[in-house]
């Protein structure tokens, strides 16, 4: 991994945009991949993703602005004068060639003649040794992918492209080769930067995500930030599930503001909220699924003191193993989503039940009430199939 605080080998994406004809594909943005990263570009189909990594890898060539790989600039230099590989969805391996050969052929196409040492290593990498001699059709879906990794690392590329990797595997294998991948990366040290729709498999393999819509990078972070600190409703609504309460601005205590909803009043660290804060504006308060505990209403006395507090009725509960999932429609929002793990479950939890809602106000986050509720939500955004995919 990078051990010096140079830039040497980061990844810089300058005002770099994208139109065809009239439709932008991607809007002017700046990003920086740092050396030795593994970094996902996530979003729905049609949000510019894979049309941002063709230019990185030479298959497109930006409207504006530049790409630079280290000190090099390589915006106008053709994909196979760039110190990138690209592994795509389609493995696109040789049939009628062994793995042996197929992993070789990158050196074999530059004259390197000695080539058993780096191939054996390769292969031993990618965990596939033993399968050497056999050919494209006798391994499974992820022996395949490693193949087409092992391939493209071979030729010693400073960054490796993943253009949606995993999208044809099944998915007990998909969560495999997640791993599987955040293994190799880590053990060759070089930058990964992976194009996906998936938020789970963005979350398991990358340091850094950058959540994309509508051709505009929305939030970069990592993983654990984006997702406990979401900036819009379309980060908050398309990285997991969130619950979204309108509520209106009362009072300021402390760090704190006191917020009113419907006839009680919730609290919110001033720290974790991203809209305005004036008296009587307007936030949407955000609580995530699984902060939330859920009691009935019988014993609503054994709440804790401080805690945001609802009361609603459970309208929804599907059992699904590790927990149970509730939909709870209280006065302030219908059809409240809440996880609550299989631990000790309440008998009294079913469908009709009164009950109380609530969680710690460090859970809580704030957002501008301007914003579209459905954001990122399924069937809201990334209608259009994505540009030059």
């Amino acid at each position: 991994m990078k051990t010096t605080s140079d830039n040497s080998g980061d990844v810089r994406l300058s005002g770099i945009s994208k139109t065809y004809g009239s439709f932008t594909a991607v809007h002017p943005l700046e990003l920086t991949v740092p050396e030795g990263s593994f970094f996902a570009l996530l979003g729905a189909s049609g949000c510019g993703k894979t049309t941002t990594l063709r230019m990185i890898a030479g298959l497109e060539e930006p409207t504006t602005g530049t790409v630079r790989l280290g000190d090099q600039d390589v915006t106008h230099l053709p994909p196979y004068k760039r110190p990138v590989n690209t592994v795509f969805q389609s493995y696109a391996l040789f049939p009628h060639l062994d793995i042996f050969e197929n992993v070789a052929f990158g050196l074999r196409r530059r004259g390197i003649k000695s080539v058993k040492k780096q191939v054996e290593d390769m292969l031993e990498l990618v965990q596939l040794g033993e399968q050497a001699r056999k050919k494209p059709h006798q391994l499974s879906g992820g022996q395949q992918q490693r193949v087409a990794v092992a391939r493209a690392l071979i030729n010693h590329p400073k960054v490796l492209l993943l253009d949606e990797p995993l999208g044809a595997l099944d998915l007990k294998l998909r969560r495999q080769m997640q791993l599987e991948l955040k293994r190799i990366q880590t053990e060759v040290g070089i930058t990964f930067i992976h194009v996906t729709h998936d938020q789970e498999e963005a979350m398991t393999m990358a340091d850094t995500v950058a959540v994309m819509n509508g051709g505009r990078v929305e939030q970069l972070g990592s993983p654990a930030d984006l997702y406990e600190n979401p900036q819009s409703t379309f980060v908050a609504n398309f990285l997991g599930t969130s619950n979204l309460i309108e509520a209106e601005v009362d009072t300021k205590n402390g760090d704190d503001i006191v917020l009113r909803a419907g006839g009680g009043k919730l609290v919110l660290p001033e720290a974790r909220c991203s809209a305005p804060t004036t008296a009587g504006g307007k936030v949407l308060v955000g609580i995530r699924p699984e902060k939330i505990s859920l009691t009935h209403a019988d014993d609503a006395g054994e709440i804790p003191e401080g805690r945001n507090r609802l009361t609603g009725k459970i309208a929804d509960a599907s059992f699904i193993g590790v927990s149970t999932q509730y939909v709870v429609d209280s006065p302030v929002c219908d059809e409240l989503a809440v996880y609550v793990q299989n631990v000790e479950r309440d008998g009294r939890l079913v469908p009709g039940a009164d009950v109380v809602l609530h969680w710690s106000p460090a859970h809580t986050f704030g957002l501008d009430a301007a914003q579209s509720l459905l954001a990122g939500t399924v069937g809201s955004a990334g209608t259009e199939e994505e540009v030059a995919a």
